[in-house]
């Protein structure tokens, strides 16, 4: 009998882990979700890539699950690791390789704003409510849940931390300590500003380079990204037999950005039905 594969879950920008806790609790096999690099309770980095975060992620699920087969699923930047993880550039090739949510036309403007952003400190408060309310707006969650929701009740405390908390930084790979993110007691969220250098993701090179099947799902209400926009993606489509499908993506009905967290059943449902269309889960 075949080995099950385990199921990778990875988080987007300014979440952590737990955004999959509602899909992770509906699953039956192994799940493998960790915080990707400059989130959650991972280090903080002096530079992010969707690269280097698929090799973290790659390192990570070796020591937890040595090789054993693994299907990923990412969430916004998440599913661009994902889709690194396909390429099989950084260890094993998964199963298949899913992405809900995933943002494909930006802006000149968009683009320019990055370096400044990730230059930025992060941002202090004197107050957790309010570091939450911030961490909500990073993730993509405010006004799509409530700070009191249970259903991201750990996500919210991965996601904030007082300011006078030591965090890892690494920097060329050797762990070093320094200060930590503000000057006095305080609260800020659990994510590195610079993560978001990571910036646009180049499309055509990561889907011409998957080695395994690749299937993309969209909420019907994503402010970032519309099913009309994966026509964008015609010709690497057709050029790769893996990824044939990306141009008419599983729309989430009644879903926004993000769709685990609104209706973790609708998502549970859709791998689910991958599964066994795909017989690799």
């Amino acid at each position: 009998m075949a080995e099950q594969p385990t199921l990778v879950l990875l988080h987007g920008l300014g979440a952590n882990r737990h955004v999959w806790d509602g899909v992770a609790e509906l699953w039956s096999g192994g799940v493998f979700a960790p915080d990707l690099r400059g989130h959650g309770a991972a280090p903080w980095f002096d530079r992010y890539s969707f690269g280097a975060m698929a090799a973290d992620v790659a390192e990570m699920l070796a020591d937890a699950h040595g090789d054993g087969p693994y299907v990923v699923v990412g969430h916004s930047m998440g599913g661009i690791v994902g889709l690194a993880l396909a390429s099989g550039w950084f260890g094993p090739t998964p199963n298949t390789a899913a992405t809900i949510g995933v943002k494909l036309r930006w802006t000149d403007a968009e683009v320019a704003r990055i370096p400044e952003l990730a230059e930025r400190p992060p941002r202090q408060f004197s107050d957790r409510d309010s570091a939450v309310e911030w961490f909500l707006k990073l993730s993509g969650l405010f006004g799509v849940v409530a700070a009191d929701d249970e259903r991201i009740s750990n996500a919210i405390d991965a996601g904030t931390m007082r300011t006078d908390a030591e965090v890892r930084y690494t920097t060329d790979g050797e762990p070093v300590r320094l200060d930590p993110p503000g000057p006095a007691p305080g609260w800020c969220v659990a994510q590195d500003p610079a993560t978001v250098e990571v910036g646009p993701p180049d499309m055509a090179s990561l889907l011409s380079a998957a080695k395994c099947p690749v299937a993309m799902a969209v909420g019907e209400h994503d402010p970032l990204v519309a099913p009309g926009h994966h026509a964008d993606l015609a010709s690497v489509a057709a050029a790769n037999p893996h990824t044939a499908g990306v141009t008419t993506p599983h729309v989430l009905d009644g879903l926004g950005h993000n769709a685990m967290v609104e209706d973790p059943q609708a998502v549970a449902d859709w791998l689910t039905a991958l599964a066994r269309s795909a017989e690799t889960i």
